[in-house]
């Protein structure tokens, strides 16, 4: 009797840990839920100011001060990794940099208030300095050929006669110019402005052109001039040896399937050759459009995050790495959805411990590949595998904890390329920078209405990113490409590329 008692009573506890478990783990998915919705969308967690301890945080369990310590001490605060930050100008310096036009406000009369004489005008004073904005206007431009007649040719009987060759145009007799159709792109790619949107705002202008019409165009210019510029970045990014690569979802009406989807390559903000984006429209997500973007032999390292078509088994001779941000989210959602008397957690000290390796990721100093890759074997990696050392050792992690490490122990050896090539970075951050602007694109003008559309889509998000990524100004850059292809039947694409001399000093913001 007693022993069946005791047995009753070991199952009945067994039966109630597990439901206080399944308690937590629905009470941390509400949270996690409340957050989706409700929540900042940043992964930013609640940091504890310098010199403060936390009443939450046990740090000497893991020894964590003393290896901070150790890593400021053998490294230096130079990072030659980062762009110089643009120098902010003052309201001063930004009215002096534009175009400068004087405007006197003249008095209504110029008789003496006292005598009524006549006075003499001896100068005037600034009152003050404002920027304003000038609407765009419509006008006709009349291009004329001029024709010369050599009169020394004419002596002999022979009449000579040169006329100079206007430029041809992008789409003759159209109401879309050069300039134009630049704008509208710049609106819709740019901007995120649909055509339809767009269209009150050209007829206000007073340019009698619809929403199809541009659609219709907009294809019609990528497809006639744009997609030969289009595959020479794409040839670009595959002579890369490290590459980033994300995918996103993309509606098109006509399509096959429910859901498109946009595949986004850019090459490493370091040491890369270029900076380019290539966007690469597909009906389908499978790993196999990999080989159609790169090749399917393409020898170099693949950023990417955790989807399975980034597959060896595809694709043998590639080599694939792991964003540690995506590594790093799942424990983020962890630790955002607990409850501040839990901020103690295994998760919480598993971001503490992926921190230092940002952290001491970000100050580096070094010139080439190699010289990265050296600083990171001595200062980042000893980092890593405490981080991976402590995640391993967690006993029976259950619910979303148990997820987290199993992710981040499944893509450890993906994530350890980093101390096999100094290009490839930690994370797949750049890609999905250059792949933010596109959503806000999907969101405003929600789908495409073909296939030949979505491509279209693909070629000017391509060669817009791209030009933001060189610093040139998109409208100006889409303009002169439209300018000057339709004369140059699509030879020497290298010039138009942004990079490029001529566009550098026509084009740059």
């Amino acid at each position: 009797m007693a022993e069946s008692l005791k047995k009753e009573n070991e199952a009945l506890r067994a039966q109630l840990k597990k439901a206080q478990e399944q308690l937590e783990q629905q009470a941390i998915t509400i949270k996690q839920l409340q957050e989706i919705i409700f929540g900042k969308k940043t992964e930013v967690l609640e940091q504890v100011a310098d010199g403060q301890l936390s009443l939450f945080d046990p740090v000497d369990d893991l020894n964590l001060d003393q290896e901070i310590t150790e890593v400021v001490k053998t490294t230096t605060t130079k990072i030659v990794r980062h762009r110089p930050a643009k120098k902010q100008l003052t309201r001063q310096e930004f009215l002096d940099q534009l175009p400068q036009v004087e405007e006197v406000v003249s008095l209504k009369t110029t008789t003496c208030p006292d005598c009524q004489q006549e006075m003499a005008h001896i100068g005037k004073r600034l009152a003050r300095r404002e920027a304003r904005l000038k609407e765009p206007e419509l006008y006709c431009a009349n291009l004329y050929e001029e024709s010369y007649k050599c009169k020394h040719c004419s002596q002999d009987g022979n009449d000579k006669l040169v006329t100079s060759k206007a430029p041809m145009a992008l789409l003759p007799h159209s109401y879309f110019s050069s300039s134009i159709m630049a704008f509208i792109a710049y609106l819709k790619f740019n901007l995120a402005l649909s055509f339809y949107r767009q269209e009150s705002f050209v007829q206000g202008l007073g340019l009698p052109v619809s929403a199809k019409q541009m659609a219709s165009n907009i294809i019609k210019v990528s497809q006639t001039y744009l997609e030969p510029l289009y595959q020479y970045l794409s040839n670009t990014v595959r002579q890369e040896p490290v590459i980033h690569m994300d995918e996103t979802p993309f509606k098109v009406v006509d399509s096959p399937k429910s859901q498109d989807y946009f595949w986004v390559t850019r090459t490493t903000k370091e040491f890369a050759q270029h900076p380019v984006v290539v966007f690469h429209h597909a009906n389908t997500r499978s790993g196999r459009i990999i080989g159609q973007i790169v090749g399917n032999n393409y020898p170099g390292i693949i950023m990417c995050d955790g989807y399975k078509g980034y597959s060896n088994q595809l694709y043998p001779q590639a080599k694939f790495g792991s964003c540690l941000v995506h590594i790093r989210r799942e424990f983020v959602k962890l630790v955002k959805a607990l409850p501040k008397t839990m901020k103690a957690s295994k998760a919480q000290q598993a971001l503490t411990l992926l921190s230092q390796v940002f952290h001491s990721e970000n100050q580096l100093s070094y010139q080439t590949a190699n010289e990265k890759l050296v600083q990171r074997q001595i200062h980042v990696k000893p980092l890593m595998d405490k981080f991976y050392n402590y995640i391993s050792q967690i006993s029976q992690p259950i619910g979303q904890l148990r997820k987290a490490i199993q992710n981040a122990i499944q893509l450890k050896s993906r994530v350890y390329r980093v101390f096999e090539n100094g290009q490839l970075p930690l994370s797949n951050n750049s890609v999905e920078q250059s792949i933010r602007p596109s959503t806000l694109i999907r969101k405003n003008c929600l789908f495409a209405k073909t296939e030949e559309g979505a491509k279209a889509n693909a070629v000017y998000y391509s060669l817009v990113e791209t030009a933001k990524l060189n610093q040139l100004n998109v409208q100006r850059y889409l303009e002169y490409l439209f300018d000057h292809l339709p004369e140059s039947n699509c030879q020497d694409l290298a010039a138009f590329l942004p990079w490029s001399k001529n566009v550098q000093e026509e084009c740059r913001e």
